[in-house]
């Protein structure tokens, strides 16, 4: 839970700062930033893609779970929810909770907390985060201040949930979920460098479509060549 504490506060003194500064903040700096966050990104999720046990069928949930996102349309939905959003207090929460919480890194690293107690992936999220909601409340007020505890509420409920559940995974799918979430993270790290931009959300089917796909993979991989060589 650490992580989700982390960024929690993170988003507190990020938008404490933003209705203190107002537009002060320096736009250079931003972009610098994320910079950073974007490469040290790459790394991590180059780190994470190795960990993969059963890499086809971390291929097969990744196409088929893009096709299904594409398909429901996740990521565009969310986007055209967030734009239609007015401004105001109430507002300004909605705005920055769908920001910080409804996004692949959220789910990644909520994942990674919770299964393997690395809380490595929500520090960087804190950390963008921190740049985000002081950007956002000096444009939206003090609704983006709200959004800390309704942060530290649904990422310590999901981080708790895979504890829970996870407890009673194999360790084959924990490292084929961390090898996708690296998968994810190198898309967002790409995006944040301003390289190519990824419909983040709409891979998210693959990590519920992985734990079907791995029995399909092992026997394309091992029973479809011995029924081949008759």
């Amino acid at each position: 839970m650490v992580g989700t504490l982390y960024n929690a506060i993170a988003i507190g003194i990020g938008a404490s700062a933003g209705l203190l500064l107002g537009k002060k903040i320096s736009k250079e700096l931003q972009i610098q930033v994320f910079k950073a966050l974007g490469l040290f990104t790459l790394g991590l999720g180059f780190s994470m893609s190795l960990e993969m046990n059963q890499p086809f069928a971390v291929f097969l949930a990744l196409v088929f779970g893009i096709a299904t996102g594409h398909k429901l349309q996740i990521d565009q939905h969310l986007r055209r929810l967030t734009d239609q959003l007015g401004q105001g207090a109430g507002n300004g929460l909605i705005q920055s909770v769908l920001l910080f919480c409804a996004g692949a890194m959220t789910l990644v690293g909520c994942m990674q907390d919770g299964l393997q107690d690395d809380p490595t992936i929500l520090f960087i999220k804190g950390t963008m985060d921190l740049v985000s909601s002081a950007l956002l409340a000096a444009t939206l007020g003090r609704g983006v201040l709200l959004a800390a505890p309704a942060v530290l509420i649904l990422q310590g409920g999901l981080t708790g949930a895979f504890q829970l559940w996870g407890a009673a995974w194999p360790a084959e799918w924990i490292a084929d979920l961390t090898g996708l979430g690296g998968l994810l993270l190198l898309a967002l790290g790409i995006d944040l460098l301003k390289i190519q931009s990824f419909a983040l959300l709409n891979f998210v089917p693959a990590f519920i479509l992985l734990p079907l796909f791995r029995p399909v993979a092992i026997w394309i991989q091992v029973e479809l060549p011995l029924l081949l060589a008759f």
